[in-house]
């Protein structure tokens, strides 16, 4: 049996052989890829009016999004390699570093050798920090909140980075990088009660905008703990998230108005970084926690245990949210959902000629585009998690 003990050995090597598979397609390209957010890029927008304004930034970006693999394709944007995907990597999200992932047999890998790879990615992360002590998206993007330049430095890439660089870098929290980020996140991103006006304060997504996201703000505030014990921040921050909670369990995307939804994916971001939180002792959490597990065990999944991109709503299954599903239910203690999801995923979402997985499945089947770090490094993370995560039993099946 494996760790997970919802899983036989046979199922076990079917996930390790599908990640060998995505794991060589990522390396072969070098970690570089397509994000659904690069569509700025193109050698349509390049140039021409469409990057002089903020709306038609905003709807280009957002037409390349949703484009089919044709007319991305038509539209040469060069792959790019993005820190996010090398953190994954690395363990971040609390996730199993390259280092330590199980290979069997060992030539099925062609001699993959984990601890020199995360040595490697380790130096190449590091060489991508901003002069501010961040990192941020290889492309410029538009949000209706805000617009990020190519490379502005960001709160959830830094996190996720600095979370790797911990897990499976090995550094040490005293690091300079790492405390340039810490620097980064309190200098630049953290608005206190003044700006808030009441309840605690939040970190902001980049420099010189204000949107109050809530994964950002959780995800800040527990990096910032682990840089920086007993800064003035992160509990204030922590505070005003669990405030923020609604009354069914859910939290929103943010606070603005067009922030009022509710998806799969970031709610297993938060629910995995209280559950991290209440492992490492922080006080208060549990009754969040059970209010939250149970409104994303209801309403993010449908009737047959699989996961829904937007709770409560059965259409677009995007594979960022199966990948998140997977970790959030094998951390909570749901192993035989957790098996069942991570079955399904090899099964629709994995093209086994190609070695890639699908961005998701929708109202006309599969949507076969291949993004690396929004699918593969996802999808490769999750696995790894399936495969080569200890079950402590810290996670508690139907809270």
């Amino acid at each position: 049996m494996s760790s997970n003990s919802a899983m036989t050995v046979d199922e076990t090597e079917r996930l390790r052989a599908v990640r060998g598979r995505v794991w060589q397609h990522m390396a072969e390209n070098r970690f570089a890829g397509a994000d659904p957010f690069d569509g700025l890029h193109s050698k349509y927008s390049i140039g021409s009016f469409i990057l002089r304004h903020r709306i038609s930034r905003l709807a280009w970006l957002q037409a390349m999004k949703n484009a089919p693999a044709r007319i991305r394709d038509g539209a040469a944007i060069p792959p790019m390699v993005n820190p996010k995907t090398l953190a994954l990597l690395l363990g971040a999200a609390d996730g199993v570093p390259v280092a330590d992932w199980s290979v069997s047999p060992p030539s099925s890998e062609g001699g993959f050798n984990g601890s020199k790879i995360a040595g490697d990615i380790t130096h190449q992360v590091l060489a991508m920090q901003n002069p501010d002590g961040g990192w941020g998206y290889p492309f410029a993007w538009q949000a209706r909140a805000f617009f990020a330049r190519r490379g502005q430095s960001n709160a959830i890439v830094t996190c996720f980075v600095v979370d790797g660089l911990l897990n499976g870098g090995k550094l040490p929290s005293h690091h300079p990088a790492l405390q340039a980020a810490a620097m980064f996140l309190q200098r630049d991103l953290w608005r206190g009660p003044s700006a808030t006006g009441a309840g605690g304060g939040y970190f902001a997504y980049i420099a010189g905008a204000d949107a109050e996201i809530h994964n950002v703000t959780l995800w800040a505030a527990w990096i910032l703990w682990r840089l920086v014990p007993g800064n003035p921040c992160s509990q204030p921050a922590i505070d005003r998230v669990l405030g923020q909670q609604c009354d069914d369990g859910a939290w929103v995307y943010g606070q603005r108005s067009h922030h009022g939804f509710i998806d799969g994916f970031h709610s297993g971001y938060i629910l995995d970084l209280l559950h991290r939180l209440d492992g490492a002792g922080w006080p208060g959490l549990q009754n969040a926690m059970d209010r939250g597990w149970q409104f994303y065990q209801r309403a993010c999944f449908d009737g047959q245990g699989l996961p829904r991109s937007f709770a409560g709503k059965n259409r677009y299954l995007d594979s960022h949210a199966v990948a998140q599903a997977m970790a959030t239910l094998q951390r909570f203690g749901a192993l035989a959902q957790a098996r069942d999801v991570a079955l399904f995923a090899i099964d629709p979402l994995f093209d086994q000629k190609s070695g890639v997985f699908y961005a998701g499945l929708g109202r006309f089947g599969k949507d076969r585009r291949v993004f690396m770090r929004w699918t593969q490094a996802w999808m490769v993370w999750a696995l790894s998690i399936m495969i080569d995560k200890e079950t402590l039993g810290i996670g508690k099946q139907g809270r």
